[in-house]
């Protein structure tokens, strides 16, 4: 049945007229203009997105990029006990190198110009006061521009990277959905090329306008990475049952399916079972010889994935190994995952899937009951019931495991997509000239509430500890930096971006390594407490214990060595602050130098309140 469907769709276009689709108001939405869309979209979309979400946000992308490219940095105990594949990071490695070269290029073209002012005023004004102070005030352009542009890149080139990839993951994301659509629904029908432009419209308003993405896509976590490359392949998969086992796209699905379980073995949760269906239905309809293809293709591209995987990790660690491995000892043979918290079973169910689904969620409840495909096919042929069935198999699955946060489902969005886009499209009522009721006002509401919901929680919650990164980059002189805070609330160097202070420190968070080979882990685990939980169970010991005397030298102990100095400038939450610093600060010499908004309220209440940064003159 498989390859008559393409035959049977160039039958029906001829009989379909243009205006038909432009009645419909679908003619504007081409594919080119989807994905051109799609990416201006999401570049805007990139700029409003201010905000700290999470840690891994910079810590597992941004951070381990800047310590490759620039040579300075801190990485976390993951990158030193090889836990991550530096594949996603080897992103940003590139765009940091690029900023470099350019940045470069462009500080020598300013020189070359300020070097030929120089001589002209030399030469034609010599004795000129106001001229020679200019040149000598000239000289300083080409570092200027040079360090002010690399700045910027640093900051903006992942964002601009992490945009474009969004936009070409929701495009093909869109494009699986029409491919859902046409392989399960109406394949003789006169209105099919209409319908396809409605889901594809469909499509794009769902996507472009859903909270989650807007909150999320653009931001470096290697979910969202991950979340892209699945829409690409997803879109290339073989759907027909077989029928394309030996196609190029067919490769790429393949090569970019088993990339990203390297990269993240629960990725296997979607990826296996439709391997699953597509094996089951070559023995069904006893196809071996396609089997047999299918089998050296899926070596191929394992053998290829892996080659390529270990070379890029071989590059970040300057040894042999295998992170997926390690992951999967770390996550899953072990009680270690816990440490960073667990949650009920329902969790992803009430939380993480209605934020995903953002204000769809009733289409696709909707759509994953009521919605079945007319061509009556198996569910080993069948498109529709495997997006289904994954959906359901990935939060079960997600959902025994104790450590949970939402985005690790969000790669079920295109698969939310498919449903609720074709669901709207059958469901929506048409007006009797024709026009989808979808372009009736009140259908914007939830779309427009969604987008500026989004953008204003991202330019807002949680800004602080980004603005004080950008703060310290750009003190003209900084001797040492401390943040007394919850580890890993701010980024690191990927943000500061100086390599010219003397010290930089952060309270930690190391988990119990130790801990990973024992059996009884579990039971020992909730008694271990980390730098940051002891900071915060008692603060004014935690500080005697590691801090000298914050009034003078003189009166330190002089054989005792501390974990921690007083630095020029600390950084701290305004909850530690009302705790306990601003008593013990007083008269101390420091004072208040600046402070960043950062939250109303937060769900850790030692991050509310505002980031406030204190200054001190270096001891003399």
């Amino acid at each position: 049945m498989g390859p008559q469907e393409p035959e049977s769709e160039t039958k029906e276009r001829p009989t379909q007229p243009e205006h038909d689709v432009s009645k419909a108001g679908t003619k504007r939405v081409s594919k080119s203009s989807v994905l051109r869309l799609l990416i201006v979209f999401r570049i805007i979309n990139s700029f409003f997105v201010k905000s700290f979400f999470q840690p891994d946000e910079f810590w597992q992308s941004l951070e381990p990029a800047h310590f490759k490219a620039f040579g300075y940095g801190e990485l976390t105990w993951e990158w030193k006990f090889g836990l991550r594949s530096y594949a996603f990071s080897f992103l940003f490695e590139l765009v940091y190198r690029a900023v470099s070269l350019i940045s470069m290029i462009l500080a020598a073209i300013v020189a070359y110009c300020t070097s030929v002012f120089t001589v002209l005023v030399r030469n034609l004004i010599p004795n000129c006061a106001i001229a020679l102070e200019m040149v000598l005030e000239m000289q300083k352009f080409p570092q200027e521009v040079r360090e002010s542009i690399e700045y910027q890149g640093v900051i903006y080139g992942p964002k601009i990277i992490m945009a474009v990839l969004a936009g070409v993951g929701e495009w093909y994301a869109i494009r699986f959905a029409e491919k859902v659509y046409t392989s399960c629904f109406e394949h003789n029908t006169k209105d099919k090329s209409r319908n396809v432009a409605l889901v594809r419209r469909n499509a794009l308003i769902l996507s472009m306008t859903n909270f989650f993405n807007c909150f999320f896509i653009t931001r470096t976590f290697s979910n969202t990475f991950e979340t892209d490359l699945t829409s690409i392949a997803l879109y290339n998969w073989d759907w027909s049952g077989g029928n394309h086992v030996a196609s190029t796209k067919f490769a790429v699905s393949l090569i970019l399916g088993l990339f990203l379980c390297l990269q993240r073995p629960t990725n296997a949760f979607v990826w296996l079972p439709l391997g699953l269906f597509l094996t089951f239905n070559l023995l069904r309809t006893r196809r071996f010889k396609t089997l047999v293809r299918l089998f050296y293709r899926v070596v191929f591209a394992l053998t290829f994935v892996t080659a390529v995987n270990l070379a890029v990790d071989y590059y970040f660690y300057g040894r042999i190994v295998f992170p997926a491995l390690r992951f999967v000892k770390f996550n899953y043979t072990s009680a270690l995952s816990e440490f960073y918290g667990t949650a009920p079973w329902h969790f992803h169910l009430l939380q993480s899937v209605p934020l995903i689904a953002g204000y769809s969620l009733p289409l696709v409840i909707l759509g994953m009951y009521s919605l079945k495909s007319t061509t009556k096919r198996s569910l080993l042929s069948d498109p529709l019931k495997q997006v289904k069935l994954v959906i359901i198999l990935q939060i079960v699955i997600f959902s025994a495991i104790r450590h949970k946060e939402f985005r690790f489902v969000y790669n079920l969005q295109p698969f939310f997509l498919v449903i609720s886009s074709i669901f709207l499209m059958k469901v929506l009522p048409e007006a009797q000239n024709g026009e989808p009721e979808l372009l009736k006002w009140y259908f914007w509401i939830p779309p427009f509430i969604s987008v500026v919901a989004a953008m204003v929680l991202s330019s807002f919650h949680e800004t602080g500890v980004i603005e004080v990164t950008k703060y310290l980059h750009n003190i003209p002189e900084v001797h040492s930096i401390g943040f007394v805070m919850p580890c890993h609330s701010t980024p690191w160097q990927s943000h500061i971006h100086r390599n010219n202070t003397q010290d930089i420190w952060s309270i930690s968070c190391e988990p119990p390594l130790h801990l990973l080979q024992d059996p009884s882990a579990r039971e020992k685990l909730p008694y271990y407490m980390d730098e940051s939980d002891r900071l915060y169970e008692d603060a004014s010991k935690f500080i005697y214990q590691n801090f000298p005397p914050i009034f003078r030298k003189n009166l330190r102990s002089p054989d005792k060595e501390w974990n921690y100095e007083w630095p020029q400038y600390l950084v701290i939450f305004e909850h530690l602050d009302d705790l306990y610093l601003n008593k013990l600060l007083t008269d101390s010499g420091y004072r208040v130098d600046a402070r960043f908004f950062n939250t109303l309220s937060h769900w850790d209440s030692r991050r509310s309140g505002d980031v406030i940064v204190y200054y001190k003159p270096p001891w003399f």
